[in-house]
């Protein structure tokens, strides 16, 4: 018997306690945009209310029934003597409506809340950008604002501010931050490749500096994008050495992992481009052509030395292939993206690295 009395006095204080609490009710929401769904957003609105246990919120059906019977219509009950009709006929002690409103590139997000019994109005708002995917995220937003609750900050900024790189929050019908665009560099060379370059021409090198100009583009295909992360592939044909009067093409295919947030990205994959070679033999870790052995060793028999194809402006067209490691940074200024790369290539003989740049903008 006495644990039926707990359980009915627990109950019947529960009871009493909800019943206790304001009734609210949720009138309409407003757009000025027919990208933007107000039916939607004021379910969006009236769910995010829902959770809150401060306020016994009104069942639509019962706020829809009651608005029609008396002839109101709800999608257009905006004003202040409209909405204290609604209240009244409602029996609400709160009262709240929103509104999403399209200014230029931006949306603001307002919520007004108004107190029936002293007619005190509280209105929240927010500016976004304006991204009409992301508009029930926004109202969600506001609500917590409203409600005094915490904020996610790194979302607030990603769909408020225009210095945030694209992701698939602040950019839906994109994948995520995409760099295409041109590029252009310099390529510096070191250990066997500068003295290849700086001989003379007789001697199989170029007569050149060792540090060539570069000009391509970047073509990008992301296949994952999670978080403040993406995956993506890079192509990047580049021709090098114009500056001084060569003609070396290039193609680089890159695997990279880029971060959304702040621009930082690493990649590597295969390189292969078109270059003059020579079929030369060894000898005493020298490299010598049949001639050169000649002269220094008549006696030699070339037939007994190996052979090792090595860079030579007296060979002949050979693709060659290499690894890149790279690694950027992109820079942004409003919807332009400016994106660094520096980048190594290593190989048995030398190490070559160099840096490039580049732009695009966002639509």
């Amino acid at each position: 018997m006495k644990k039926i009395t707990l359980t009915f006095a627990l109950v019947l204080s529960a009871f009493l306690t909800f019943a206790q609490l304001p009734k609210l009710a949720i009138i309409s929401f407003d757009v000025n945009d027919q990208s933007l769904n107000g039916q939607e957003l004021l379910e969006i609105l009236r769910l995010e209310i829902s959770k809150e246990s401060k306020y016994s919120t009104i069942d639509k059906y019962e706020v829809n029934e009651n608005l029609k019977k008396n002839e109101i219509d709800a999608s257009t009950c905006f004003s202040l003597s409209c909405l204290k009709s609604a209240g009244k006929l409602l029996g609400a002690d709160y009262l709240l409506t929103g509104s999403a409103n399209k200014l230029g590139d931006r949306i603001f997000i307002s919520l007004r809340m108004i107190d029936m019994k002293t007619n005190e109005q509280v209105e929240t708002s927010k500016e976004f950008s304006f991204i009409p995917k992301k508009a029930s995220v926004m109202v969600k937003m506001t609500v917590s604002k409203m409600l005094g609750k915490p904020a996610d900050i790194e979302l607030e900024k990603s769909l408020s501010d225009n210095e945030s790189f694209d992701n698939a929050m602040n950019n839906p019908d994109e994948y995520q931050l995409n760099l295409s665009g041109p590029r252009m560099g310099y390529t510096f060379f070191t250990g066997e490749g500068i003295d290849v370059i700086r001989a003379k021409k007789s001697e199989g090198g170029y007569d050149r500096n060792p540090a060539f100009f570069q000009m391509g583009y970047q073509f990008e295909k992301q296949y994952l994008n999670e978080g403040n992360v993406q995956a993506l592939f890079e192509f990047i044909p580049m021709i090098t050495g114009l500056d001084q009067g060569l003609f070396i093409p290039s193609m680089t295919i890159l695997n990279g992992i880029r971060n959304n947030k702040n621009g930082l990205e690493f990649a590597v994959g295969p390189s292969v481009n078109i270059s003059r070679e020579l079929n030369k033999y060894v000898y005493e870790d020298e490299y010598y052509t049949r001639q050169e052995l000649n002269e220094k060793d008549p006696t030699l028999d070339a037939n007994d030395l190996d052979t090792e194809y090595k860079a030579d402006s007296r060979g002949s067209f050979r693709l060659k292939s290499y690894i890149v490691l790279a690694a950027g940074y992109s820079f942004k200024s409003g919807k332009l993206n400016i994106p660094v790369n520096a980048y190594v290539v290593p190989s048995k003989d030398d190490l070559r690295f160099g840096l490039s740049i580049g732009f695009n903008t966002r639509n």
